[in-house]
C-alpha cells in the first residue's frame, strides 16, 4: 500500500511539474487548436505536450474561462495518508524514535524530501507529543516479589504507623535555575534585556535543609551546612532532633 502511494505521489507531482512547464503563449494555442476542432492527441503532437496535460488545460478553460493554475492559500501537503499512518506507527512501536529517525525513514521510501519539522506536526495532529519520560527503578522480579511480602506483613498494622517516621533532605541553589525556563521573543530580541537572563559562572550559595514527618508529628527543619555523611546524620539529625 505505502508503494502504492508512491507511485500515485510521485505521478502527482510529475503532473504538476508538467503543468508549470508549459507557458502562457503555449496555452494559448492549446486552446486555440481546440476551438478549430483538433483532437486532444493533434494538439499534443503540435506544442509538443501529452496528451493529459491537453485535457487538463481544455478542461480549465471550459469551466473557469482561464487557463492559469489556481493559487493554492498554503503549500501542498508533502505526505499523504497513508505516509501519516506509518508515521504515527513508528512513533507507538518505538517511543523513543526521533523525529529525525523517522523522516529520514520516509525518505528513503517514499523518496521525497521530509523535514523533522513536518513529522512532528503530524505526531501533534495525531495527539502525540515529545514529553519527558517517567523514570522508575529497574525492578526484578525478586524485587517485586519481595516487596509484596514486605506489604503484607505489615498491612495490618495500626499502633505501629505512629511509630514510623519518614526523612528527608533536599538542597535549593540561590542562583541556577534548572534550564527549563522559556521565554517568549520575536525574531531579533534575543538581546533584549526583557529577554535576558542574569546568572554566575562560578560557585553559587545553596541551602540545605532535613526534615521529617510522623503519623501525628513533623520534626523541625534543620540546617545542614556542607555535605550530609552518614556521621554528621547521626550526630546532628537523629540524636538530637528525631530520638527524644
Amino acid at each position: 500500500m505505502l508503494n502504492l502511494c508512491r507511485e500515485t505521489a510521485t505521478g502527482s507531482c510529475k503532473q504538476r511539474s508538467l503543468f508549470y512547464q508549459v507557458f502562457e503563449f503555449d496555452r494559448g494555442r492549446i486552446v486555440a487548436y481546440r476551438e478549430c476542432g483538433l483532437s486532444f492527441r493533434e494538439i499534443g503532437s503540435r506544442v509538443g505536450r501529452n496528451q493529459t496535460t491537453v485535457m487538463r488545460i481544455c478542461d480549465r478553460w471550459m469551466q473557469e474561462g482561464t487557463t492559469d493554475r489556481c493559487v493554492r492559500s498554503h503549500p501542498p501537503q508533502c505526505t499523504t495518508s497513508c505516509v501519516d499512518r506509518n508515521i504515527v506507527r513508528m512513533a507507538v512501536t518505538d517511543r523513543s524514535v526521533t523525529s529525525r529517525t523517522i523522516a529520514q525513514h520516509i525518505q528513503s521510501v517514499t523518496h521525497h524530501p521530509v523535514s523533522a519539522r513536518t513529522i512532528r506536526r503530524r505526531l501533534q495532529q495525531s495527539g502525540l507529543s515529545a514529553r519527558r519520560p517517567l523514570f522508575r527503578l529497574p525492578l526484578t522480579q525478586n524485587h517485586r516479589r519481595l516487596r509484596r511480602q514486605w506489604c503484607n506483613e505489615r498491612r495490618i498494622w495500626t499502633a505501629e504507623c505512629n511509630e514510623i517516621i519518614f526523612i528527608d533532605q533536599s538542597r535549593f541553589c540561590q542562583q541556577h535555575h534548572d534550564g527549563r525556563i522559556r521565554v517568549w521573543r520575536l525574531r531579533g530580541e534575543r538581546t533584549l534585556n526583557s529577554c535576558v537572563m542574569h546568572r554566575h559562572t562560578g560557585p553559587a550559595p545553596d541551602i540545605m535543609v532535613w526534615g521529617g514527618i510522623g503519623y501525628h508529628c513533623r520534626t523541625r527543619l534543620v540546617r545542614i551546612a556542607g555535605t550530609l555523611n552518614s556521621q554528621r546524620c547521626i550526630s546532628e539529625v537523629l540524636e538530637p532532633v528525631v530520638l527524644p
